[in-house]
């Protein structure tokens, strides 16, 4: 009988046909993920036991939505408060060639720049040690978050790191319509598409484009 975890890993391996050794990284990464986090908390506690599904699989369900362009050598990716690298280091792992993750907690740009050094990610990868409302603009291809803020204060922070013509790639939970609602009534105007969550039922990935206000 399968466990969670080799379930998770069956579906990257046929669903995203990734590589042995893609999937040798996406390992690694898991067991750091689990090393470091009784002494920094990188991760919330009750979710650290099922590290593959409520976060790596969480995490790659938006591969699909961003693949083509992520591969392109020069395409940016700007992952918002990226904490543990969810969704940051997952992307990178599976191929994207520019992820610049924006965290502003010390500790956690510890783990990140030794979990991109040790998954073979520091070429395709910047940790940005930096508050996004304070950072100079990005000029972002595509803005990814997970957890992050909700949909206003998420479009108040990042426009101004979005390039023209740029989107969002969000993941958000049960609560995602009432944050569009609030963010058209901030004054924000954007095309929405959303595909149901994979891993957390009541969530979805968002993709936002031609936003304005």
């Amino acid at each position: 009988m399968q466990t969670n975890t080799e379930s998770v890993k069956k579906w990257f391996e046929t669903e995203l046909h990734v590589s042995r050794e893609t999937m040798s990284r996406l390992e690694h990464y898991a067991d750091l993920v689990v090393k470091w986090q009784p002494s920094i908390n990188i991760v919330g506690a009750s979710t650290a036991e099922d590290v593959w599904a409520r976060h790596l699989q969480d995490s790659a369900q938006i591969w699909p939505h961003l693949a083509d362009i992520a591969q392109k050598s020069d395409t940016k990716i700007v992952d918002f408060g990226s904490g543990a690298g969810f969704p940051g280091v997952v992307l990178s792992i599976l191929g994207a060639n520019h992820v610049t993750m924006m965290e502003s907690v010390t500790k956690k740009t510890i783990f990140l720049t030794e979990a991109c050094r040790l998954c073979d990610c520091l070429g395709k990868t910047r940790v940005a040690r930096e508050r996004i409302e304070a950072a100079k603009p990005e000029n972002a291809d595509i803005i990814t978050a997970r957890a992050f803020a909700p949909l206003p204060k998420l479009l108040d922070m990042g426009q101004r790191h979005l390039k023209p013509g740029g989107k969002y790639v969000l993941l958000k939970g049960r609560a995602f319509e009432s944050e569009l609602a609030d963010a058209r009534n901030a004054g924000w105007r954007f095309s929405v598409t959303t595909f149901p969550g994979l891993v957390d039922p009541e969530g979805v990935v968002m993709i936002l484009e031609g936003v304005e206000r």
